[in-house]
């Protein structure tokens, strides 16, 4: 199934986990991708969560697999250790998963061909946890934006973790070491989260183990941007909901980038000058972080809407907080979820 030129025989088993619900839409394309990575034959498993989907996903792999026998499918019907949802599959998955390095990526997306080789390297000395760097694609100027949007806050989030801060990790593009997934007990001993990426990286870290969160075209996924406004305001609702868990600092500096356009114009009110300098302060940083992923990643094409990407965050931060403080439930996968 997978090919390499990478010498070596004796390369540690990977086992790359993916919890799959109600994705015949992308399910294919996310296992070309994976057949397509470059590793020593014998040496990668792939086991995908079937999470009680109604659609054809567990078709869709069980035919894939008649041709691939490192790839297995697992119903996923009951829940372990009060786990729900996405952590629930992860969890179960990862008991049946024999690897040393336990990958993790989405049904709906596509990982490059150097995606094992490129993040193997990374787990030197004590590290536990690396993380790639995935972006939406989409033909749309509203998927264009998520797109240098999540490119900027991936790019802010290397560069804080390379002085050693550790911010997250993201669950469609992460690996881990089996030592520090089982000295933390793994999901099931951790509290359940709707957002079970940030939940794990946060016990690693908290254990002692190090991260490192890459910048690097080599580890660059790609998957599916949000079509509707109301789906991208409960993924960013979810993602808020992760945030609260973060250092303070971390948080009311989350909250002021979200709400710069109305601190901004209330400061201005006062001191119209320190406004304007504060304004002009946060589009150097911001053209500044933006040049740096552009140049990293190779999408320098996406230069063109840095100005409308301003634009863009001063009217979605603003109403992504509302939305957010708003008492609504997370929807997610066709599950709804208390905050």
């Amino acid at each position: 199934m997978l090919d390499t030129d990478q010498p070596g025989p004796h390369q540690p088993l990977i086992s790359i986990l993916i919890a799959a619900r109600n994705e015949e839409v992308t399910m294919l394309d996310c296992l070309q991708a994976i057949d397509q990575l470059k590793y020593l034959p014998g040496t990668v498993e792939v086991l995908i969560g079937n999470d009680q989907s109604t659609d054809q996903t567990g078709l869709i792999v069980s035919a894939f697999s008649q041709n691939h026998p490192d790839v297995r499918l697992l119903t996923i019907t009951e829940p372990v250790a009060g786990l729900r949802g996405k952590a629930n599959v992860l969890a179960q998955l990862a008991q049946q998963a024999r690897g040393q390095t336990l990958f993790f990526t989405d049904a709906d997306t596509q990982v490059p061909p150097d995606w094992l080789v490129e993040i193997g390297r990374s787990f030197t000395g004590n590290t536990g946890i690396v993380t790639g760097v995935t972006l939406p694609e989409g033909p749309s100027l509203f998927h264009k934006l998520q797109k240098i949007d999540w490119l900027y806050n991936l790019t802010l989030t290397h560069l804080v973790s390379s002085v050693g801060i550790p911010v997250t990790a993201m669950g469609n593009n992460m690996a881990v070491s089996r030592t520090a997934y089982e000295a933390v007990g793994g999901y099931e001993s951790i509290p359940f989260s709707i957002t079970e990426d940030y939940a794990l990286f946060r016990a690693i870290v908290k254990q002692g183990f190090g991260f490192r969160n890459l910048l690097d075209q080599r580890v660059l996924a790609h998957t599916k941007p949000v079509e509707t406004s109301n789906a991208f305001l409960q993924q960013r609702k979810r993602w808020m909901r992760g945030a609260t868990n973060l250092p303070l600092w971390m948080v009311i500096m989350l909250y002021i980038q979200y709400l710069a356009g109305p601190l901004l114009l209330a400061l201005g009110w006062f001191a119209p000058v320190l406004a304007l300098a504060l304004y002009l302060s946060k589009l150097l940083i911001q053209t500044l972080v933006l040049s740096i992923g552009l140049a990293r990643l190779n999408q320098t094409k996406l230069g063109a809407y840095a100005l409308l990407f301003e634009i863009y965050q001063l009217i979605i931060g603003p109403l992504a907080v509302l939305y957010y403080l708003f008492p609504t439930t997370i929807e997610w996968k066709g599950r709804k979820y208390v905050t």
